[in-house]
């Protein structure tokens, strides 16, 4: 099972970074001044996400919950999401409808949420050991949301009818990170066997399968105007193109 140490993400000239020690810190990323600091959780914090356009923050945690911080005012508590029953490992916002968004769990379910509600409106049940990772498709057409397991399968969901679209096969470990590509039908999955695989979500296989030796790949990201991937690996990070078969830079 993975374990991360903190993440971060930027709003404003701000980035907040969430960590092991139960806290959330932010700080101003052109001063580098620390400017918060609380105990958020009662465990590990395992995933952050920023509203795209109201000023709130979801974080998740080792302790089962997820809790909604609105940073206007001075990252007050605005709710907890409390339904899981193990770990949460990870949380995404649909990017086609910000009043959506979904977490993963060791429980081995996904639940749909919405910022408006403290109770889920959907679970999504499938796979048969813990999720760790999710990710909504961009593509308007695909009303897709992405789980990776510790079942070292992928599944494909439709939310909107709790269907599960279409099961990846393929990695020998567990699943450790999801992304889709922000412009093409390319879901990019890594895994603890330390190969990152590429799927066509158009018609469901698997298109290419890379190792760039830098061990687990723990974390995807995507640069849409400029087709970059990043990927956050064990021993460094390594940026991609789409398309290219040598990375553009890594870093060590």
């Amino acid at each position: 099972m993975q374990k991360k140490i903190g993440i971060a993400y930027i709003y404003l000239n701000r980035f907040v970074v969430g960590a092991d020690d139960k806290k959330i810190r932010v700080y101003n990323y052109n001063t580098l001044e620390k400017v918060k600091e609380f105990e958020a959780h009662l465990d590990f914090i395992r995933s952050i996400v920023v509203h795209p356009k109201d000023p709130l923050i979801l974080s998740c945690s080792d302790d089962q919950t997820i809790s909604l911080w609105d940073y206007e005012k001075n990252f007050s508590l605005v709710r907890t999401y409390d339904e899981h029953k193990f770990y949460v490992m990870k949380i995404a916002i649909n990017n086609k409808d910000y009043n959506m968004f979904a977490s993963a769990s060791m429980d081995q379910k996904i639940k749909i949420w919405s910022f408006t509600s403290p109770n889920s409106h959907m679970t999504l049940e499938g796979h048969t050991k813990g999720v760790t990772s999710i990710a909504f498709c961009p593509l308007n057409d695909k009303p897709y949301l992405a789980s990776g397991s510790d079942d070292r399968t992928v599944k494909i969901w439709d939310y909107t009818n709790k269907h599960c679209v279409f099961t990846f096969e393929g990695h020998e470990d567990n699943i450790s990170s999801l992304c889709f590509h922000p412009e093409l039908p390319i879901l990019i999955s890594s895994a603890e066997d330390h190969t990152c695989k590429f799927w066509n979500v158009n018609v469901f296989k698997l298109e290419e399968t890379k190792v760039f030796g830098y061990e687990t790949i723990w974390d995807i990201g995507s640069q849409p105007s400029q087709n970059m991937i990043a990927l956050g690996c064990e021993e460094g990070i390594i940026v991609l193109k789409m398309g290219s078969d040598q990375p553009l830079a890594t870093f060590k």
